[in-house]
């Protein structure tokens, strides 16, 4: 069992190709990390630094207080879980099991305890009945299993694991991200645990470091970074459909707010206004963000809602996805960018959100809460009207150029140069 401490790490490929930034973390001892994020941000080099698969270019990683940066994998006492598996074609499970405890020569293991560990391993994983089978003979979730299981009776410090579960189809998945939780719970070790899927993030991270180009956008436990995202890539990031977000005017009238968005003003009370009122967040233009199931819908008109037709009807099953259309928002309505400014692909995001026209949100309905004369009516061409109450309302900042930071959670307007990337 280990703590973890990363100091401004950084990785340099050849050419001057910088993939981790400045990585600074902390893990505690047991505790279950997950790096997640895009193909490309870091995730995976940040976590074969730590195993000793990458040398590290700048900065140090210690393990229980030691700085490994010159330690050999072997000499880390880290376990790796790999997407391929790994796993050697010629051996039987339990050879695939037993190989690294024969490697080790200080101290030599003997068969009895190799045996005792490798049978116990099997036991957690269920896999007892597969020993005598050679990898061709086992299923996906089983070649995964038998690689869990090697990595388990090596016994180490830290627990690495490189989306183990990518490789396997959707039911398998659920299932073998089930098992994980229950052998966390067994093993009682320090987990590193690499993804870029954010439901396995969600459910099985004592905390989640997001990433995005080589950069931690955030660190936080699942509920913080759903429900305070500090900046609007988390946002966007975690949950699905994806937030919706769109350009607003964030309205303060005296101690109240309100927003004014598609011709609709949305009232903001309770503790959201509390919070702006403290931040001592004055009328602006923001980037609002609601997420799909936060938002509320009407089949008949009211004051303050907005009206939008239905694009597209997805039955979920236990839910409806409507993507809809917003009223037109006339161009130039929240300024424009500059001729230079709409050429450079750093304000692509900035030119899609000032662009003018109709805008697309997505709501999620559950189907429990409609009749079916309800479900019959919401079809693409159908009116509806939309709200969100203030609660569940994320405001970001909308500067062209840079970084949408959370006005109430992010790090500071003054930090978002800085974070941009």
């Amino acid at each position: 069992m280990a703590t973890v401490v990363l100091k401004n790490v950084k990785k340099i490929y050849n050419g001057g190709v910088v993939a981790v930034h400045d990585f600074n973390l902390s893990i505690k001892d047991k505790e279950f990390i997950v790096f997640v994020g895009p193909s490309g941000c870091g995730k995976s080099t940040t976590l074969r630094m730590i195993a000793g698969l990458e040398d590290i270019s700048e900065g140090t990683v210690e393990i229980d207080g030691v700085v490994v940066n010159d330690l050999q994998p072997k000499d880390r006492n880290v376990s790796m879980v790999f997407q391929n598996y790994a796993l050697y074609p010629h051996l039987t499970v339990y050879e695939n099991m037993a190989f690294p405890l024969r490697l080790l020569k200080h101290p030599k293991m003997s068969n009895d305890e190799i045996y005792q560990r490798v049978t116990e391993a099997a036991k957690i994983l269920g896999i007892t009945q597969y020993l005598t089978r050679k990898p061709k003979n086992l299923s996906g979730g089983q070649r995964q299993r038998v690689a869990i299981g090697r990595a388990m009776v090596r016994d180490s410090k830290v627990f690495c694991m490189d989306e183990p579960l990518s490789n396997l189809d959707a039911k398998l998945r659920n299932q073998m991200r089930a098992e994980i939780i229950l052998l966390r719970k067994r093993i009682q070790t320090t987990f590193i645990y690499v993804t870029h899927d954010q439901t396995e993030a969600m459910t099985l991270g004592d905390r989640i470091v997001i990433m995005k180009d080589g950069f931690i956008m955030q660190v936080g436990t699942p509920v913080e970074v759903f429900d305070r995202p500090g900046n609007l890539f988390v946002a966007e990031f975690i949950g699905a459909p994806k937030m919706n977000t769109f350009l607003a005017r964030l309205e303060r009238k005296g101690g109240e707010y309100y927003v004014e968005a598609f011709g609709g003003k949305l009232p903001i009370k309770g503790e959201k206004a509390k919070e702006l009122a403290d931040k001592g967040i004055d009328s602006r233009t923001v980037l609002l963000g609601v997420r799909p199931e936060h938002m509320t819908f009407s089949d008949k008109p009211a004051e303050g809602l907005i009206p939008c037709e239905i694009q597209v009807n997805e039955m979920m099953g236990s839910e409806l996805h409507l993507h809809v259309l917003t009223p037109e928002v006339p161009e130039g309505t929240f300024g424009s960018l500059s001729e230079e400014e709409a050429k450079n692909p750093a304000y692509a995001e900035d030119k899609e959100f000032l662009a003018g026209g109709r805008k697309k949100l997505i709501v999620r309905i559950p189907t429990v809460n409609l009749t079916e004369q309800q479900r019959a009516e919401l079809i693409p061409g159908k009116e509806i009207y939309l709200g969100a109450e203030g609660k569940v309302m994320h405001f970001f900042t909308a500067d062209a150029g840079k970084l949408k930071t959370n006005l109430l959670y992010g790090p500071g307007e003054e930090a978002e140069a800085s974070m941009a990337s």
